[in-house]
């Protein structure tokens, strides 16, 4: 799986001192864009002059960024020597931090996936230090599956389910892992492999996954809720994240539930919203459900999973019905509580949860009664890999800085 990448270079004059670097730096961004492509290509795409990209291609060969890949089509005249971005110059990694699963990614710089790895997390392996220690062996593991060498990854990008300073690389609470409150996770995880790394919340990856390579590219206003052991949104606005002034944005999981009584919130406990749907919640509605007077008792029914109550809905079980239905009532007032606030143009359900079709097409049915605050609603097109590709996507953007010193 390959990235798109987009390039809005211009020719800027720039001081003696920094103008090869930032001439460079443009081609790469038009090369990375159009490759392969020749350098008469690259004058008409940068304005610069023949010998100004003469001499930025050489600059960017020497550093091992580009490679000459023979000759083109003639016109007419000598065929141009063709330049490809030498994508295997460095490689990025993705961590996503579950509350009960590791999964992670290895790819190029062109976001071509080399390798994945994941591993269940046992109950003493979710600590901060265990989780760090799996992640540095998940790393080795597919730099040796993929015959890359560790020290051709230039970059981790970590996600974890909680609030997170993305500034600080710091992970504020994370109530569904154990000892996670003001976890410094940058530097436990930069002093564990060596490479520089950056954290962000996972939801928030998600929707820069959907962004990136789903179904919200294109769009720059757009709501990703995140359904599985947890609930959270990765909020979306004017093409960029929005973390609010806490960093809390996004943190549906603490919404109240219409008629029932609001606690207070704490950080290392799970919202009231969570609670309710939540995959747990769920299940415990389901087994209420089944203990109420006239309903049959079915043993093997008990301990059916959230995704399995909704399977048998479909099926046609009365009592697996009602509880989609209620879970979609509960998702369709919170949609529309959300856009009457932001008025976004689409709304993504992700997680092994929010994913269910039969979740998304019951609480779409509800949300078009709306005759307005009704936005589109669609399902995640990555799965379970949209926060890995969305790690890669901000570790890409993170590390083409640094590949022109």
């Amino acid at each position: 799986m390959r990235t798109s990448v987009q390039s809005n270079f211009q020719a800027i004059p720039a001081r003696p001192s920094n103008l090869r670097q930032a001439n460079a730096r443009g081609l790469l961004q038009l090369l990375r864009a159009h490759h392969p492509c020749s350098k008469a290509d690259l004058v008409r795409h940068s304005g610069l002059s023949a010998p100004t990209v003469s001499a930025g291609i050489a600059h960017l060969e020497a550093l091992g960024l580009v490679d000459q890949i023979g000759e083109g089509k003639s016109n007419g005249g000598r065929p141009p020597g063709m330049l490809r971005f030498n994508a295997t110059h460095g490689y990025m990694a993705s961590a996503d931090i579950g509350g009960t699963r590791l999964r992670m990614m290895l790819a190029n710089l062109d976001g071509t996936v080399m390798a994945r790895w994941s591993v269940l997390l046992g109950v003493k392996q979710k600590t901060p230090e265990a989780v760090c220690f799996l992640i540095a062996e998940g790393l080795a593991t597919m730099c040796k599956q993929s015959s890359v060498a560790l020290d051709k990854v230039l970059h981790l990008v970590a996600g974890a389910p909680g609030v997170t300073n993305v500034t600080e690389g710091v992970v504020l609470s994370a109530p569904n892992l154990v000892g996670w409150r003001n976890v410094a996770l940058r530097s436990l995880l930069e002093f564990e492999t060596g490479i520089s790394c950056s954290i962000e919340n996972d939801t928030n990856l998600a929707a820069m996954g959907e962004h990136w390579q789903g179904v919200a590219q294109g769009v720059d206003d757009f709501i990703f809720i995140a359904m599985g052991t947890g609930v959270g949104a990765g909020v979306f606005l004017k093409g960029q994240i929005y973390y609010g002034a806490q960093w809390s944005a996004g943190e549906i999981g603490y919404f109240g539930i219409s008629g029932r009584e609001r606690a207070a919130m704490h950080t290392d406990e799970t919202g009231q919203l969570e609670q309710a749907i939540g995959g747990l919640g769920i299940e415990k509605e389901w087994q209420q459900v089944l203990l109420r007077p006239g309903s049959r008792a079915q043993s093997d029914l008990a301990g059916l999973r959230a995704t399995q109550i909704f399977d048998l809905a479909k099926e046609g079980d009365g009592r697996a019905v009602g509880v989609l239905r209620h879970v979609a009532r509960i998702v369709a007032n919170m949609i529309t509580d959300i856009s009457l606030l932001l008025n976004v143009d689409m709304v993504i359900l992700g997680g092994g949860v929010g994913t269910h079709p039969s979740l998304c097409r019951e609480t779409d049915n509800l949300l078009q009664r709306n005759e307005f605050a009704r936005p589109v609603l669609r399902s995640s097109g990555l799965g379970t890999e949209a926060q890995l590709l969305g790690a890669i996507a901000l570790g890409l953007r993170q590390v083409e800085a640094k590949l022109i010193p």
